[in-house]
């Protein structure tokens, strides 16, 4: 699984800890971290675009049409 993916269950897994606590501190605590872990799955994604397009791993949009090689 790659990185952004679980950064993202992450932030599942926080979301539903703020809806099952009792204290509106733990709610807050939990949707905070939520909110982190969303950030980092952005970043890791925004990253990972950036490099693959800088290197060239991105196939060039024109050599392709409906998913086939012209």
């Amino acid at each position: 699984m790659h990185d952004s993916q679980r950064y993202r269950d992450r932030a599942a897994e926080c979301l539903l800890a703020s809806q099952e606590a009792c204290q509106p501190y733990y709610r807050k605590l939990h949707l905070s971290m939520a909110a982190s872990w969303l950030s980092l799955a952005r970043q890791g994604e925004a990253i990972d675009n950036l490099l693959a397009t800088s290197w060239n791993l991105v196939p060039d949009p024109q050599t392709f049409v409906s998913g086939n090689r012209l």
